[in-house]
């Protein structure tokens, strides 16, 4: 009888540290599978905003995307016929709430959402255009 209550609190024990563990990789559990890309309207207007070259819509624009499609290093482009088209590289950064909450519990946490990668979030910002028209020459 002893030698099971024994066990038993070991059990309860691990399980408790586990889910200790697990739950407080903030970035892990709580950062969600999309990320928000806003496009405010800009000159001129009804551009067309692509994602890697994918058509995304046109301005103005607020769409939520899949957090594996906006990555480091994606490409932002806002295109309209007759003008240059706007280009605005996406960065990732450690957001600063998940980071802190990672120390706060441990190291463990840090390391876990640091290998997974969701620590990172990527940096937009709410993007503004405005388009240079074509010289007539470059029209030709």
């Amino acid at each position: 009888m002893y030698q099971f209550q024994l066990n038993k609190r070991v059990f309860i024990l691990v399980m408790l540290l586990s889910v200790f563990l697990i739950s407080t990789s903030c970035a892990t559990v709580f950062s969600g599978k999309m990320n928000t890309i806003t496009v405010h309207e800009g000159n001129p207007e009804k551009a067309v905003v692509y994602l890697d070259g994918e058509y995304l819509g046109e301005t103005p624009l607020k769409m939520r995307i899949s957090k594996y499609k906006l990555q480091h290093g994606s490409m932002i482009e806002i295109r309209k016929k007759g003008y240059e088209t706007a280009r605005f590289q996406v960065t990732r950064r450690p957001h600063k709430l998940y980071v802190a909450a990672d120390i706060l519990t441990g190291f463990i946490p840090l390391i876990i959402d640091t290998a997974t990668g969701n620590i990172y979030r990527p940096h937009t910002g709410d993007l503004s255009y405005e388009l240079l028209p074509l010289s007539e020459t470059y029209n030709k």
